[in-house]
């Protein structure tokens, strides 16, 4: 028979969930910059604003940030500053698509997906990144006790499955709604 579990006990499974998702997350990021690394160095000169010559440097360390903040959020002992650091990359680049949003500059590339369809900057980018803050948060501080619950594997595939899911949402928002009369 299984005791009732606390409302605490339920956090850190729910904090160490989310963290094998975010770890998966960043990963992926950090590897598709690595993979696109010549659509990555045009998104950080013309988004984010880094000059061309710098380029190679900001994306070697936006990398770094999201590898290590990977390696972090996967041990327990370290999975609140893994969430810090996450948190920290997610808000960046909120910081980032806000500011490109107040200079109307709503149609530059994010490079915020995986895929090759993009929409324009606008209320789902601002989400999508709040939300991941967010969540972020909760992962530092539902893992903040000295017995975080360890990543198990079944928390791994649900995090793939999730990340799989987080994909093609994006997709899907970049997908143009047929107007009114036109054939689909």
């Amino acid at each position: 028979m299984m005791a009732p579990a606390s409302t605490a006990g339920v956090f850190e499974l729910l904090a160490a969930q989310l963290a094998a998702f975010q770890a998966a997350l960043l990963l992926a990021s950090g590897l598709h910059k690595l993979l696109g690394r010549t659509r990555t160095l045009a998104v950080m000169h013309e988004f984010a604003g880094v000059p061309r010559s710098l380029a190679p440097f900001a994306v070697s360390a936006a990398v770094a940030a999201e590898m290590l903040a990977a390696g972090l959020l996967c041990t327990a002992a370290h999975r609140a500053a893994g969430g810090l650091l996450a948190g920290l990359i997610w808000s960046v680049y909120l910081t980032l698509i806000l500011r490109s949003i107040a200079q109307g500059r709503r149609a530059v590339d994010c490079g915020c997906t995986f895929g090759a369809a993009r929409r324009p900057l606008g209320t789902y980018a601002v989400a999508r990144n709040l939300g991941l803050a967010v969540m972020a948060a909760a992962v530092a501080l539902g893992s903040s006790s000295d017995a975080a619950a360890p990543v198990i594997g079944s928390q791994i595939l649900a995090a793939l499955a999730l990340l799989a899911l987080y994909c093609a949402l994006d997709q899907a928002m970049a997908l143009t709604p047929p107007r009114a009369g036109e054939l689909l």
